[in-house]
């Protein structure tokens, strides 16, 4: 499952200031004594809310995606883990991923939309919504299998049915300032629905622009090889002279368009053979050699399919494929393509009808500012940092299997914005660590060793005592 990936190590957003000592709005009229009920209160009850995991989705660079049961309301989420303490050097990027997908998810039906983040002893959460349909890559694959490699994968209207939704989404995206940078079949998941419609996740490359001039202009180079644009494989050419710098926009259309033509003929656009990509080891590089060699029709690796596909549909790949970012076309252009156009059978139109009414309804809310709130954002920034705190630096990770229950001690909602978010600090942390410590001291005591005490213990500790979370 590709919704695990690394996170953007590139030129970092402007960060939030920090909150330590703010008082949200559920505590602006509390006395100091009230707090600290609060505070206790809040730590017994979240200590109640766990998760079960019922089976592993997939791994990544930070964590891994388990399957898990909501206890108490006995239903399925994706829950994506990062180890504590969470890196420094993740903090900003692991903040924009969430604040990103918050934004993005409850506006747009083809986006997995985040429920909330969680912190427990030995993780940072994002609690999300379950795709039960699976993976494309899966559905690709087993489309691939029932054809035996000869012929489309699927009838055109079919690839057309699912390509109309990822336009969709990322034209939702780029309407508000963002590119995923990352569009992939691991990263398109599946509905329950039959048709099933496309869910877009992970959005750990994703980044926004401030929507002035040329902003969408951007020089990280990131991504997966294969669905990457020339001026994103140029960087490993050494051709480029220095930074590399592309339209994120249209980075994004050329990872479409590699991926509606794996979804037709099961095969990617720009893979080459031994021979074509002998004594070149990189993978961007071999990508490159690719690009440049010949164009996408002219791959000799894809021949025995291309004669299936419909002129329209060559066209239109034609233009999503041109290697001159400037030339290729626009997502509107690609709404305006004939093979866009081109009718569905029923049950592909009368699906694609019902979403966009659904959709239509969002999009009502969103005109009136919903989903967007500043509170919610310096919350999740405050969590964030909290998570690379040095007091999780003592404790070992322990290991999750099937049956695991994961006491959660703080959550912050992030499906519809409150009107209020609750307080963790530095102090809530430590008395969740302190109960989880005389926790453990009980049962080692009750085994025959003396249970550690609660408070600093080593140097790294107390150091970390005098300094800023």
């Amino acid at each position: 499952m590709g919704c695990m990936s690394s996170k953007d190590q590139g030129p970092p957003q402007k960060a939030i200031n920090s909150n330590r000592g703010q008082k949200y709005k559920a505590a602006e009229a509390s006395t100091a004594e009230e707090r600290s009920n609060q505070k206790h209160n809040e730590v017994v009850q979240n200590f109640s809310q766990v998760y079960k995991v019922e089976r592993l989705l997939g791994t990544g660079a930070e964590g891994n995606a388990w399957l898990v049961r909501d206890v108490n309301a006995d239903k399925l989420w994706a829950l994506k883990l990062l180890k504590l303490p969470l890196p420094a050097r993740f903090v900003q990027s692991v903040f924009r991923e969430i604040r990103l997908q918050s934004e993005l998810g409850e506006g747009h039906h083809n986006i997995i939309t985040p429920e909330e983040v969680v912190l427990t002893s030995h993780y940072l959460g994002l609690v999300m919504e379950y795709a039960p349909g699976g993976s494309m890559t899966q559905y690709i694959t087993d489309k691939f299998r029932d054809c035996g490699g000869v012929g489309l994968l699927m009838p055109e209207d079919e690839a057309r049915f699912f390509f109309k939704q990822m336009v969709n989404a990322v034209d939702y995206c780029h309407r508000h300032q963002v590119v995923h940078r990352d569009l992939k079949l691991d990263n398109t998941l599946l509905s329950g629905h039959n048709p099933p419609y496309i869910k877009l996740c992970d959005f750990g490359f994703a980044r926004n622009w401030d929507g002035t001039g040329e902003q969408s202009n951007m020089t990280t180079v990131i991504g997966t090889p294969d669905y990457m644009s020339p001026q994103l494989t140029a960087a490993k050419t050494g051709n480029q002279g220095g930074k590399v710098y592309y339209d994120g926009t249209k980075a994004d259309v050329w990872a479409m368009g590699v991926l509606l033509c794996v979804i037709l003929i099961g095969k990617f656009p720009f893979e080459g053979d031994n021979v074509s990509s002998m004594g070149v080891t990189d993978p961007m590089k071999k990508v490159w050699v690719q690009q440049h060699r010949n164009k996408w029709d002219e791959n000799s690796m894809l021949q025995s399919q291309l004669k299936y596909l419909s002129p329209n549909a060559r066209d239109l790949l034609d233009k999503m494929f041109d290697l001159d970012e400037k030339n290729r076309i626009s997502i509107q252009g690609i709404m305006e393509h004939p093979w866009y156009q081109t009718p569905m059978r029923s049950h592909f139109e009368d699906a694609l009808g019902t979403l966009k009414q659904e959709q239509d309804e969002v999009e009502e809310k969103l005109a009136k500012g919903a989903y967007r709130s500043a509170e919610r954002d310096a919350a999740i920034d405050n969590l964030i940092k909290l998570s690379a705190s040095g007091d999780f630096k003592s404790k070992a990770t322990e290991p999750i299997h099937k049956g695991t229950i994961v006491p959660v001690w703080t959550r912050l909602s992030l499906r519809t914005v409150q009107p209020e978010y609750p307080i963790f600090n530095r102090d809530s942390l430590r008395a969740c660590l302190a109960v989880q410590q005389r926790a453990h001291g009980s049962i080692t005591a009750h085994a025959g060793s003396t249970p550690m005490d609660p408070t600093v213990n080593t140097k790294e500790d107390a150091e970390q005592e005098g300094r800023d979370v």
